[in-house]
């Protein structure tokens, strides 16, 4: 099925001045002295130069780009003029479209802004329906999305141009047209899913989205009839006939899935009704199909059709004997409306904010009395804002100044300074930190030694490995399955362990790292070492003392400049709030919002204030700060004067202490962890070699065989060769049978594949470290899960040998699984796995 979108046609209109209406406003408003300092005569050049683009013959996608503009541009003189258009005393004339030889030549002269916008508005509409029907060839997304926009315009004509003279503005043919796009664009909805493959679960979903498209175009249907009285006569007389069929199609195509539907819900009987009721509705769309023979197929539907009907009463006769009701009602399937359209503000938002800069430079002279009023009402609670500001500002700077003046801050410093810059200090030997700095150089040398120090990179080379095997296996043929499934379980057994001894380290990678730089290290034992290797002299307390006091000094003098830094700040902030409260400008807000209440412009004025937030918590958090600061340095300047009581080690050099303890501790822990990952890595590295060395024989055996055109007709049958064990280059076993399997087994000359993970095995301490929890894999209880394409009971297979040993091969996995939740490198210890007398053999 093919789409049918009725065929719109433009207003046209005549040529406008701009310039001329413009320039003899602002003349009446601001004199033949003053007008031309409101004037821009380029901008109002280009606003004629769009408005003749918007109406030209562009392409129309350029056509409602220029007339989105034009529109935007109108609107924003709307909200400046409002109701008072008329005093630009510009004519705004345009033409009917010519559906009809009635309306030829049609054409209305209006004085209002209004008029202008509602002509724009209906071409931008009719613009959006020539974008849908051109873009239907690149798919119905598209054109949907356009029908969507067109119906919001049209909708939003009918709702808010009221008693226009033309008639195509009317609002009762405006709304018809709503409704026709709306009809078109749930029609396209449809259709795409139509066209696609249709499954069952659609069925009752199809079926509300027609029911939607039937009740749409009964809308557009009954509005076309019209009265006796009073018949419609808009529009082409093709489209009557067109929403008729699509009318009774619709409906037909609702009720023909409703019935499918009740098919599957074995309702045989309802399901008879409502393809009786389909069938009915498809024959009275026949007689009004001449426009839509090329696009919808009325004998493919309606063959298709009968044969359902005739297949189900069959059935229905044979086996089900349900009744049949005489009469379904088409109302009981529920509609579903799919298109969802934005309104007509949310379309135009983005256009309003493009052309918002030049239009308040265009329209600069243009300013309703009651913004000014406004206005001013704004400018009174800023005042009031940056006056309560200035006050806090010279509060804070007095409490500033006094306290200066009051202790001579500066004086009283650089006079305490001389007084206790003397003394000598002794040093003694940090016996537990030279203990401490030569285990960490022992590590240090453990790990800048061992070549699986960086982590991430034995992390990737793990990756690496199983990237490389899982890109092997699907090369294999499907006869090779069970030698498959046997490397992916051991490949998922070794990740499984392996995620657990990195998890093990993860946590210290940091401190290892750390261990590998020694520069690092040296400099961070260097921080803890501070003021412990030269302590002062415990037989010298006035050298004691008077460290003390000048750290105090010292600290005092910091507060000091901080001090001084906030009142500059503050002043700094001051400024800014004050120059942009100066600057500030909401006029084009207000105009923007120029009817709402004094309620709702309460709430503006709070949020626009808002903006001044930022600065004023600056402000207060300067004035916060310094009567802290000030009262630190008092507690200090007290301190000072009343030192006494000297402890024999500073509560700094105790912090520092512990926490070069605590430094300690974590290093401590992170070379424990280390040396248990160095330990079992390589077994993982070596056990992934040798799944990647049999996985790269068994590709290499099956190209061999095919080679050798060894295998028969059946490819069950195919035999492989044994592989020659003394090459070098050659890393993995070959393979045995399959056992209990379907497949006939291979050739017995070297090791099989079972044999090779049985030999497969890796020594490893299985005390070290337990890893977290990993939860249990789950697998699929059935390898024979099929779907049934007949109907009746499914027949459940036979069970053969080979899932009886996949059964207990499970069964084995799943308690491998439950090992390695307790041990995780347990998984190398098993003697199915890995052989170290095999791996001198295969590890080249």
């Amino acid at each position: 099925m093919k789409p049918y979108l009725v065929e719109l046609k433009l207003k046209d209109t005549e040529k406008l001045d701009w310039k001329k209406g413009l320039s003899s406003y602002l003349k009446k408003s601001y004199g033949s002295s003053q007008w031309k300092t409101f004037y821009d005569e380029k901008a109002t050049t280009d606003l004629d130069h769009l408005r003749n683009n918007a109406n030209g013959e562009l392409a129309p996608p350029s056509l409602s780009e220029q007339n989105l503009r034009y529109y935007s541009f109108l609107e924003h003189l709307y909200l400046r003029l409002g109701s008072k258009g008329s005093r630009l005393k510009m004519d705004f004339t345009w033409y009917d479209a010519e559906y009809s030889s009635a309306q030829k030549g049609s054409k209305y002269t209006q004085h209002t802004l209004a008029f202008e916008k509602s002509c724009t508005l209906f071409n931008i509409a009719v613009i959006y329906t020539q974008i849908a029907k051109e873009k239907i060839s690149d798919g119905y997304k598209s054109s949907i999305a356009n029908l969507t926009r067109a119906f919001s315009c049209f909708e939003f004509l009918s709702e808010n141009f009221l008693n226009s003279p033309s008639v195509d503005l009317q609002s009762e043919n405006t709304r018809l047209l709503a409704n026709v796009c709306h009809a078109e664009a749930q029609e396209l909805f449809l259709l795409k899913l139509l066209n696609d493959q249709v499954s069952p679960k659609q069925y009752t979903l199809i079926s509300k989205l027609a029911r939607t498209t039937c009740n749409l175009y009964q809308k557009c249907h009954d509005f076309m009839e019209g009265t006796e009285e009073d018949p419609l006569t808009y529009g082409e007389p093709k489209w009557k006939t067109t929403i008729t069929c699509k009318l009774h199609f619709y409906k037909s195509l609702s009720a023909y899935y409703h019935g499918l539907h009740m098919e599957e819900e074995h309702s045989i009987g309802e399901a008879i009704a409502f393809l009786n009721f389909s069938v009915q509705q498809l024959l009275s769309s026949l007689p009004f199909k001449t426009w839509l023979l090329e696009f919808i197929d009325f004998d493919g539907f309606k063959e298709t059709l009968e044969k359902k009907q005739k297949e189900l009463v069959k059935d229905n006769d044979y086996i089900y004997h349900e009744n049949v009701p005489a009469v379904v009602q088409i109302d009981s399937i529920k509609a579903l409306d799919a298109i969802k359209p934005p309104s007509w503000e949310k379309i135009l938002e983005p256009y309003m904010e493009s052309v918002a800069d030049k239009c308040d430079a265009l329209y600069k002279g243009i300013i309703p009395l009651d913004v000014y009023q406004k206005e001013s009402i704004y400018s009174e609670e800023e005042a009031t804002l940056l006056r309560k500001e200035i006050e806090e500002t010279d509060t804070a700077n007095l409490e500033y100044s006094s306290f200066i003046e009051f202790t001579n801050l500066s004086r009283l410093l650089s006079d305490l300074e001389k007084q206790f810059n003397s003394g000598n200090i002794s040093s003694n030997k940090d016996t537990q930190g030279q203990l401490m700095r030569d285990q960490i150089q022992a590590w240090c040398k453990f790990i800048q030694t061992n070549e699986f120090r960086n982590i991430e990179e034995q992390m990737n080379k793990i990756v690496s490995k199983r990237k490389q095997i899982l890109e092997i296996l699907p090369a294999l043929p499907s006869d090779q399955k069970e030698n498959v499934t046997k490397l992916k379980s051991s490949l998922v057994a070794a990740s499984n362990s392996d995620e657990k001894l990195f998890a093990s380290v993860k946590p210290h990678i940091a401190e290892i790292n750390l261990l590998n730089d020694s520069e690092k290290i040296r400099r961070k034992l260097d921080e803890f070492d501070r003021n412990m290797s030269a302590e002062p002299s415990l037989l010298d307390i006035d050298d004691t003392k008077n460290d003390n006091i000048l750290d105090l000094l010292k600290q005092v003098k910091g507060h000091a400049e901080d001090l001084r830094t906030l009142k500059e700040e503050r002043s700094r902030n001051l400024s800014e709030l004050r120059d942009k409260i100066n600057n500030d400008d909401i006029t084009k807000l207000l105009i923007l919002n120029k009817g709402k209440s004094e309620a709702e412009l309460k709430k503006i004025f709070e949020s626009e204030l808002e903006k001044f937030e930022p600065l004023s918590t600056r402000i207060e958090a300067t004035i916060y700060k310094q009567s802290s600061m000030i009262d630190a340095i008092k507690a200090k300047l007290d301190e000072i004067f009343h030192l006494s009581n000297f402890k024999n080690e500073s509560s700094e050099e105790e912090e520092l202490s512990k926490n070069r303890k605590i430094f300690f501790d974590r290093l401590q822990d992170a070379v424990k962890a280390f040396s248990v990952f160095a330990s079992d890595l390589p077994k993982g590295i070596e056990f992934y070699n040798s799944l990647l060395n049999m996985s790269r024989d068994l590709i290499e055996r099956v190209k061999i065989a095919k080679q050798n055109d060894i295998s028969s007709t059946d490819p069950s049958a195919l035999r492989l060769p044994p592989l020659d064990f003394k090459a070098p280059t050659v890393g993995v076993p070959p393979l045995l049978p399959q056992k209990d399997t379907a497949f006939p087994p291979l050739p017995r000359q070297g090791l099989d594949l079972d044999s090779s993970f049985q030999n497969l095995k890796v020594s490893s301490s299985n005390d070290l470290f337990q890893g977290p929890n990993i939860p249990p894999r789950t697998y699929k209880t059935s390898p024979y899960a099929t779907t049934s394409t007949i109907t009746g009971p499914p027949i459940p297979p036979k069970q053969s040998q080979g899932e009886l040993y996949d059964m207990r091969r499970r069964e084995a996995v799943e308690n491998e699984e439950r090992e390695l939740q307790e041990n995780p490198t347990s998984f190398y210890n098993r003697p199915s796995v890995f052989d170290e007398s095999m791996y001198s053999k295969y590890s080249s």
